[in-house]
């Protein structure tokens, strides 16, 4: 995945989880002398896997941590040395740890009961069936909705919508420089603030001008100051402007409001909605007459592959619910692993998960549902208390 994760687990952490339920050896040692340098090179560690030999040519193995962390795929293993052949990008000290998630069992055979590919694809799945059922994890995202265009495209990994944000009077910038404190901002053309407006700095190349402010002294009419306390720099490019929020709605109430609402140009969005607009796509209540810019907050998936150094986006303390869904996908393959009873209950044990996730997120709030009878008898008895 491209982010970092939500928490320290890894896909890794993951894996080797995996591995001690389906009853696989795994790999976790270190290297007993140093690899000095990079390309084809032997290793030699303390343990070719617990409790029995893990590793096959083919493996994939996470070697060191940190900076020079990185994977190798095994070339070839000599069991009577305790050594392993593999590339290196990296060199590494001794000491260094060795782990991995081999699913070694009837590898050498050709006939292997789970590979490695297969128990990272499981893992994908299970985190996109988990973040489908309880979107939980959120990304703002700044873009423009499209000139003349109804429809407007949403990010690849967007899951489900929750608020639309756009730019009032957006105000297009030539450069910003900020000297001692003070910024400058010069803008394409007349911006219309007087002294004490509100305005935001928005979709500008710097993100460290990024804020919202009150308009200082007007020194033209394009261009005006104001104080943002952040090192000396100079950009060029942006928005200025105020963030608004846009009403979601539907198609039938559109044309209920107005039938020829298809038709028209509007100058500014007031509405949008998603009802039949397709994967990643939303609508807004007209043709835009302007690209104008959106922020959209919307729930986010992972990407469909991953490996074993990657983080995740479900948060650690809800990954046991991603692991019983890929263990339910793993015994419900057709071979020596399948398991009807024990498919059973990880559909159970990730269900349960689900549940939960979903009224402690209607608890707190989150995602705009309404307030469960437990918190509001939870507020209700605070304030009584306060009351009395």
């Amino acid at each position: 995945m491209a982010l970092p994760g939500t928490g320290y687990r890894s896909v890794l952490s993951l894996a080797l989880e995996m591995s001690f339920h389906l009853v696989e050896p795994v790999v976790s040692t270190t290297l007993t002398s140093a690899i000095s340098s990079t390309g084809n090179q032997t290793a030699t560690v303390g343990s070719l896997g617990y409790p029995i030999n893990a590793l096959y040519p083919g493996a994939q193995i996470v070697v060191d941590s940190g900076i020079n962390q990185e994977i190798v795929t095994v070339l070839a293993v000599n069991e009577s040395l305790s050594q392993f052949t593999a590339v290196f990008t990296f060199t590494h000290p001794a000491g260094a740890p060795v782990i991995g998630a081999t699913f070694p069992t009837q590898a050498l055979s050709g006939d292997q009961f789970f590979t490695q590919s297969e128990i990272l694809d499981y893992i994908a799945r299970a985190q996109h069936d988990f973040l489908a059922q309880v979107p939980c994890v959120f990304a703002l995202n700044t873009q423009s909705v499209k000139f003349g265009q109804i429809y407007q495209q949403l990010t690849c990994d967007a899951i489900e919508m929750h608020r639309v944000a756009a730019v009032s009077s957006p105000i297009a910038l030539a450069s910003l420089t900020r000297s001692s404190g003070i910024v400058t901002a010069i803008s394409v053309s007349p911006h219309g603030l007087v002294q004490n407006d509100r305005f935001s700095i928005i979709d500008t190349p710097d993100p460290s001008f990024a804020g919202a402010f009150l308009a200082g002294t007007i020194l033209s009419p394009t261009s005006w100051s104001y104080r943002q306390v952040q090192p000396d720099a100079v950009t060029s490019g942006g928005v200025a402007g105020l963030w608004y929020r846009l009403y979601e709605t539907s198609q039938r109430e559109l044309s209920v409001r107005d039938p020829s609402w298809r038709s028209q140009n509007i100058s500014k969005l007031r509405s949008w909605y998603e009802d039949r607009t397709g994967n990643y796509q939303f609508g807004v209540d007209g043709k835009p007459s302007s690209n104008f810019t959106i922020s959209v907050l919307a729930s986010i998936r992972d990407t469909d592959t991953l490996a074993f150094t990657d983080g995740l986006l479900v948060p650690d303390i809800l990954l046991h619910y991603v692991k019983y869904k890929a263990l339910e996908y793993a015994w419900s393959k057709n071979g020596e692993q399948r398991s009807p009873m024990l498919a059973r209950y990880a559909a159970m044990r990730f269900e349960r998960g689900v549940l939960a996730t979903r009224r402690w997120m209607s608890w707190a709030g989150v995602g705009g549902e309404d307030m469960s009878p437990v918190k509001a008898a939870v507020l209700e008895s605070a304030g009584a208390g306060a009351g009395a």
